[in-house]
């Protein structure tokens, strides 16, 4: 496993990195000609990991498979993990409905009330896929909202 580190990047430049591919020798090349977003498959819930409260799992889609997953405990640090979700869940998003930008504020809002409350996050899936604008400020507007309440790096934990 390939450990990929930028410390204390926001999460628009971080995930500017992840859409085209720069976070390692891995990543997947995307054409991004049209400005459309690739095909993420984004899982969120309860971490694995006692210090931080929640984990993303950030998969890109290359038709019904994984091409490469990444795990991540902060905005900032992003390890490649093998995938294990499955695989009739990358379908459902491969060949389904996108997630719409309102049920990603509905979730924000929701994991807000949550970690407010001290209750547990919930696992919830997005799919995000043919988003016109993804260079032009729509990735910041799709992934801010999921990463919205998790630490910036692994020295600022919540």
């Amino acid at each position: 496993m390939k450990k990929l580190t930028k410390s204390l990047l926001p999460v628009s430049l971080l995930s500017a990195a992840l859409a085209i591919g720069t976070l390692g020798a891995a990543a997947p090349a995307f054409a991004q000609s049209a400005d459309v977003s690739p095909t993420l498959l984004i899982e969120t819930g309860p971490s694995d990991n006692p210090q931080y409260r929640r984990m993303i799992f950030v998969k890109y889609l290359s038709g019904n498979y994984v091409s490469v997953n990444y795990r991540a405990y902060n905005r900032a640090e992003f390890t490649q993990v093998p995938n294990t979700t499955p695989s009739n869940v990358i379908q459902a998003c491969a060949n389904g409905q996108a997630s719409s930008l309102r049920e990603i504020r509905s979730f924000e809002r929701a994991e807000a009330k949550r970690a407010r409350r001290g209750e547990a996050p919930e696992v919830v899936r997005f799919c995000i896929k043919n988003v016109t604008g993804w260079e032009g400020g729509q990735r910041a507007t799709y992934l801010d909202p999921i990463f919205n309440g998790m630490p910036h790096a692994a020295t600022l934990n919540n």
